[in-house]
């Protein structure tokens, strides 16, 4: 058993490595500091068509956003990618005049838009957009083919932003309350999106449109598209919540030999996020797992999975597992900016160390977390307070082209250390409900189920759930950078009734109550250090500390 946790430790830790790489590029800009001209409205639906030519890697399009203005004005700016030209913008059929500089457009209206009037407007454009130089972590677009040589597009944008696809208002702070795609791509290839299949169109040019309908509210990163000659396997989930759900595996024909494996463990993920979390968050829509030519990304209800069937060692595609679990921190629970990316990261970080203990208990669960800490920079707070841009928090400064890893694996360690602080009870139910609030929350499919947080909203979450005071620990483990250090006086050639002394040595001197772990005599003990300090009596050789590694420190 000790062999396969070995092998489970490294297979895992190669896993995650990917959080953790110089990628050679910095992504464009997604999110930050909310201009006034994007603050005056609220998307309630996009409707995108799209016309995908893989020949001249070109495409063509509309994109009607509807929304509601919050705040009176006649102007309002949308995102839209630099190497598009934009044909026409109108509202009901009426031009509208419009300037394009530097990747948005600024759109004017006759008169002010009132608070909760309808805003309407379609925009009309086509160009060559940005290849993915690194896809998933730089994204764009990928004109790829398959082994037997047919066209095979994909796009990934989280760290770049939707604007790199269709105008928009490219900030994760607005999340459109529902969504449709209107893909046209030459025969025989087969196009997916998020939601609901509402049917295809077999045009008389050799291309045929495919529609799609996402009824609940999805972060504008996931509104992509896939197209390839797939097969589509089919098979289906019973829910706790007593639904049955649709599972839709869109597979290239070579590989549809190894579909059924993959579902099956798919199902067993479903099960396990049921189990700690609630009900699968989009019963409503459908689990879809589409084949991309790159690694992966969580695309709400469309999975992108590029991992080749690679298991490890116990069975688990930790690609899926990871990204599947998103559909709970990223697209159930959205950071309402970038600053808290590590809601999305950490929080699914740590759920696939999780995924060890569920499988082989707690050893395994250990091993995982551990092998995270040698991997932190420790230089950029996890959760800094000010907006951010997706690359300032998930790439590592100065040039922002390498990912650090921090929101990832220092963000699931913190909640490790969280868990040993406030016991297992409590920790599992803040986990719950910082997914669903209310047992309310886990009956509603109708997009209410969720939400747009920060990391305060989980600090409340975890203080009322388990009677304690916590701002200290989130203070120092999420909004700045450095580690505490515990400093240990051990007094010298004692063997009976010796005194331990301990402190912790923290930057700024910022309090930090955290109680540690000793061993002595065979016996754990539970040190308590209000004020940072604490002491421990014993004899015989000198205790370990913390040897099971709860508590995040410098060394």
């Amino acid at each position: 058993m000790r062999t396969l946790y070995a092998l489970l430790a490294v297979a895992l830790l190669a896993a995650s490595s990917f959080a953790q790489r110089e990628l050679g590029a910095k992504p464009t800009k997604t999110g930050g500091p909310l201009m006034f001209e994007q603050a005056v409205f609220d998307v309630q639906d996009y409707d995108i068509s799209i016309k995908a030519d893989p020949r001249t890697r070109s495409i063509s399009g509309t994109t009607v956003m509807t929304a509601k203005a919050v705040i009176p004005s006649d102007v309002i700016v949308l995102d839209l990618d630099t190497p598009y030209n934009v044909i026409s913008v109108s509202e009901n059929g009426a031009p509208l005049r419009y300037e394009r500089k530097d990747g948005q457009i600024r759109i004017y209206f006759p008169y002010s838009k009132q608070v909760g009037e309808t805003i309407k407007t379609k925009i009309a454009y086509e160009g060559t957009p940005r290849v993915a130089p690194r896809p998933p972590w730089v994204g764009g677009f990928m004109w790829e083919k398959t082994k037997d040589g047919a066209d095979w597009i994909s796009v990934a944008l989280q760290n770049d932003g939707a604007d790199l696809l269709f105008p928009c208002k490219d900030h994760p702070s607005d999340k459109p309350a529902t969504a449709s795609m209107h893909i046209t791509v030459p025969d025989p290839l087969y196009a997916t999106a998020p939601g609901r299949f509402a049917g295809a169109k077999k045009n008389r040019d050799g291309t045929s449109t495919y529609n799609w309908r996402m009824t609940n509210p999805i972060a504008n990163y996931s509104i992509v598209f896939n197209a390839a000659p797939y097969k589509i396997v089919r098979d289906s989930f019973r829910s706790i919540s007593g639904v049955t759900i649709p599972i839709y595996f869109y597979v290239l024909p070579e590989d549809a030999d190894k579909a059924a494996g993959l579902i099956a463990e798919q199902k067993k993920y479903l099960k396990y996020y049921e189990h700690y979390l609630g009900p699968y968050p989009f019963r409503s829509q459908k689990v879809g797992i589409s084949e991309t030519p790159h690694l992966g990304m969580e695309h709400s209800t469309n999975i992108a999975y590029g991992n080749h069937f690679k298991y490890d060692a116990d069975g688990t595609d930790w690609l899926l597992l990871h990204e599947f679990g998103h559909e709970y921190w990223a697209n159930l629970v959205t950071a309402s900016d970038w600053r808290d990316f590590w809601i999305h990261e950490g929080f699914q970080t740590y759920m696939d160390a999780l995924y060890q203990e569920y499988l082989h208990g707690k050893d395994a669960y250990m091993k995982r977390i551990a092998g995270s800490a040698a991997r932190f920079r420790n230089k950029q707070p996890v959760a800094p307070r000010e907006p951010k841009i997706a690359y300032q928090v998930y790439m590592a400064e100065p040039n922002y082209t390498r990912s650090d890893g921090d929101i990832y694996g220092k963000g699931a360690y913190f909640l490790h250390t969280l868990r040993y602080l406030v016991g297992d009870k409590a920790f599992f139910n803040a986990l719950r409900h910082m997914a669903y609030p209310d047992k309310a929350h886990e009956s509603y499919t109708d997009g209410r189920q969720e939400r747009l947080v920060t990391t305060d909203d989980f600090l409340t979450i975890a203080e009322k759930d388990s009677g304690m005071k916590l701002d200290w620990i989130f203070e120092m483990y999420l909004r700045q950078p450095k580690l505490p250090k515990l400093a240990v006086d051990l007094p010298a050639d004692c063997t009976s009734n010796c005194t331990m002394r301990l402190r912790w040595e923290t930057p700024n001197n910022m309090p930090f109550p955290m109680p540690i772990e000793v061993v002595a005599g065979g016996k754990t003990h539970r040190v308590e250090m209000p004020n940072g300090k604490g002491t421990f009596t014993y004899s015989g050789a000198p205790p370990k500390i913390d040897p099971d590694g709860w508590v995040l420190r410098a060394k």
